[in-house]
């Protein structure tokens, strides 16, 4: 009895941890997520985000929203008044800063959960060399939320960026 009970025991305690890790559904990202902060995680840097970054997902695509805060604007009236090539420059700056620092960024495309990571190639993107690319978010944390994840870009497998998102629908 002692010897089947210690089975039962040891069997429990085996099962437990992979109980805990329980894949996150595609039920449990759908809804709007905005950036908080990122962690460089080779040296540990936090930067919080200053500017508004939404990440949303569906049942089965994703998109992204990125703006820097401060970004320059022109009213439509001011635009129409602009000769042709002062409209190309002043498109390329709703895009790009003068340093060619991209200030707005969107994509999107479908996404597939694979036990914790969340592939998501980009179907659409402004940043185009990424369309296409089988980018991945390993997701440590998920919940009604907070969702962490850290990056896995095939494409910049140099950058562990930890990303942090707080739930805001």
């Amino acid at each position: 009895m002692k010897r089947i009970a210690g089975i039962v025991v040891l069997s429990f305690i085996v099962a437990l941890p992979v109980g805990a890790q329980v894949a996150p559904k595609a039920a449990d990202l759908v809804g709007t997520w905005q950036l908080v902060s990122a962690k460089d995680r080779s040296t540990g840097k936090v930067t919080p985000d200053t500017g508004s970054a939404w990440m949303q997902f569906t049942k089965s695509h994703w998109t992204v929203i990125d703006m820097e805060a401060g970004r320059k604007t022109t009213s439509a009236a001011d635009f129409a008044k602009l000769s042709p090539s002062a409209r190309v420059k002043t498109n390329y700056a709703r895009i790009w800063n003068d340093k060619d620092e991209q200030v707005f960024a969107a994509r999107g495309g479908t996404y597939r959960l694979v036990g914790d990571k969340l592939h998501h190639p980009a179907t659409m993107a402004i940043y185009s060399n990424i369309i296409g690319v089988d980018r991945v978010l390993k997701i440590t944390r998920l919940n009604r939320t907070a969702l962490i994840a850290t990056t896995e870009y095939p494409d910049d497998p140099a950058s562990k960026v930890e990303l942090t998102y707080r739930r805001i629908d």
